[in-house]
């Protein structure tokens, strides 16, 4: 009789211990080496994965209502199906699709930064932000080779070398001295001698000094666009394209310029310029 007190005993541990083990298959638990993003006041801990719940534990960051994003390892979008929030040091996401996530963005409106996390599902994640600096604008830090796989680095450089010879493309439309028909506005376009630099120059004559005043950009990016405001009728607007001349400096203006594909001229301010 004792032996099959002690043989039924052992068998309810046992079913206990399954039973522990059948829960614990189904949560997941990442803490990492690194956990700093960004500055130490924001530290990422661990990331703890349920059926239909994440949360991700961290230190440090004042969130509260804070936009989020959710995607899965390729960083695709998860869609809009999910419920958040911040409270006392943990995101918590409810969502269907909650232990598929890989990577979150997290829009810290009030310090104007969007924080990219990526890999939380495995034992180092990687980070990226976007943060604004009053004397340069927005600017991405953080490890972009550890955050990037090799695949996509190809491409951002395959997208890079696209948009240089866009750029190239576009600045060779403009490329000299644009005169106002009345004399007293010009644009300037040139370029550095091994032609890897673009500067744009927006010119005014000041009859009282005797000398042209302006401001110059140093070109980063071009792309154009059909025209599509209403200043001009639509026989001309139909011929015009939008450029937008990227400024390297990213905390100051851009120049945008008409140009009128038909007649080969610059319009603008009522003006119409013509190449010197």
């Amino acid at each position: 009789m004792r032996s099959k007190v002690i043989i039924i005993a052992a068998g309810l541990w046992m079913g206990l211990f399954c039973l522990a083990a059948c829960g614990g298959a189904d949560r997941r638990t990442y803490q990492y080496p690194e956990t700093v993003v960004l500055f130490d006041d924001f530290q990422i801990k661990k990331n703890v994965y349920s059926p239909g719940v994440m949360k991700l534990y961290y230190r440090g960051g004042q969130f509260k209502n804070t936009p989020i994003r959710c995607y899965d390892a390729n960083f695709e979008d998860l869609g809009d199906q999910f419920e958040y929030s911040f409270q006392n040091g943990v995101l918590t996401v409810q969502a269907d699709f909650a232990e598929q996530i890989s990577g979150l963005t997290i829009e810290d409106k009030d310090h104007d930064t969007v924080y990219h996390l990526r890999y939380l599902d495995s034992p180092q994640f990687a980070w990226l932000a976007d943060t604004f600096w009053l004397d340069y604008g927005m600017m991405t830090m953080g490890d972009e080779a550890r955050y990037y796989s090799d695949a996509e680095r190809q491409a951002q450089a395959e997208q890079e070398r696209a948009e240089h010879e866009q750029t190239r493309n576009v600045f060779a439309l403009f490329e000299g001295t644009w005169i106002s028909e009345d004399g007293v506005q010009k644009y300037v376009f040139s370029e550095n001698e091994d032609g890897t630099h673009w500067y744009a120059e927006e010119l005014w004559f000041d009859e009282t000094e005797q000398k042209w005043n302006g401001w110059e950009l140093c070109v980063e990016s071009a792309f154009q666009t059909p025209y599509f405001g209403g200043e001009y009728s639509e026989d001309v607007a139909e011929h015009l394209q939008e450029i937008v001349l990227g400024n390297s400096d990213h905390a100051a203006a851009d120049l945008h310029v008409l140009y009128d594909t038909q007649n080969a001229v610059i319009l603008g301010g009522g003006l119409t310029y013509h190449r010197e």
